[in-house]
């Protein structure tokens, strides 16, 4: 006898024109709210989030991607690499010495 609950998914376009529309337009939360069939929770919930995103990104610190972390581990793997093969090489010329 459970019902299940469908949710609607809300792309990042989506939520912020509803953002935009509660910030600056004429209609009310609560209209804006009943329009989209959201609760009001959810929108205060995204106002919060695409502010406080806002105030990271004008706070002036650098935005870590996924890419930036991505390249340092490969700057880090590749200096790895690097003190190997020069052990490698080194060992292969004392080897050669012993000859």
């Amino acid at each position: 006898m459970s019902e299940t609950r469908k949710y609607r998914k809300f792309s990042a376009q989506q939520k912020t024109e509803i953002v935009l529309a509660s910030l600056r337009g004429p209609k009310t939360v609560a209209q804006l709210c009943r329009e989209h069939e959201i609760s009001e929770s959810l929108l205060r919930k995204w106002r919060e989030q695409f502010l406080a995103a806002g105030a990271e990104r004008l706070s002036g610190k650098p935005e870590r991607t996924e890419v930036d972390e991505l390249r340092g581990q490969v700057a880090k793997l590749e200096r790895a690499l690097g003190r190997k093969t020069m052990e490698v090489e080194v060992a292969g010329e004392l080897l050669r010495g012993w000859e």
